[in-house]
């Protein structure tokens, strides 16, 4: 199984025709990136999460005052709240740093089924008893991921 196409990024591409197909991902971090990144995304691939007031929360996109507001507007839905809490745009985790690829929207898709992955594995690895639903979609042209618990 592969989780992603390696013709999906050019650069990586470029850099394995360059070194006679001498060249691997684990090489190609070590050109982009450094330890203090790798441990960066240690966490956003396995996320924390707080749990209040029996709401499953993720930790990085926690704010108090809209947690209390999605409470009001959700009527207090527990799946309405962490929905909308956990809710975030893919394209908004690098907006800082795009590259305006010609498959920069087939890499967001990929991102968020990579993330759908990870944070799967992760959320049932430490909460083995919660039914935790990690969900991708579409709308308005943009690709969300969010986070709930369904109670069984």
């Amino acid at each position: 199984m592969s989780l992603f196409r390696d013709d999906l990024i050019q650069e990586f591409n470029e850099y394995k025709e360059a070194n006679l197909n001498d060249f691997s991902w684990w090489n190609y971090v070590n050109l982009k990136s450094d330890l203090q990144t790798a441990l960066a995304f240690a966490k956003f691939f396995y996320p924390e999460v707080i749990q209040l007031d029996g709401y499953f929360l993720l930790k990085d996109k926690f704010n108090e005052q809209l947690f209390i507001n999605w409470k009001e507007s959700c009527y207090g839905d527990k799946i309405c709240v962490e929905k909308m809490m956990n809710l975030y745009e893919l394209k908004d985790f690098f907006h800082i740093n795009i590259n305006n690829e010609e498959t920069e929207q087939e890499q967001l898709i990929e991102l968020g089924n990579v993330l759908k992955l990870f944070w799967s594995m992760s959320f049932k690895e430490r909460f083995p008893q919660k039914n935790i639903v990690i969900s991708v979609y579409e709308e308005f042209d943009s690709l969300f991921i969010t986070v709930y618990e369904k109670i069984k």
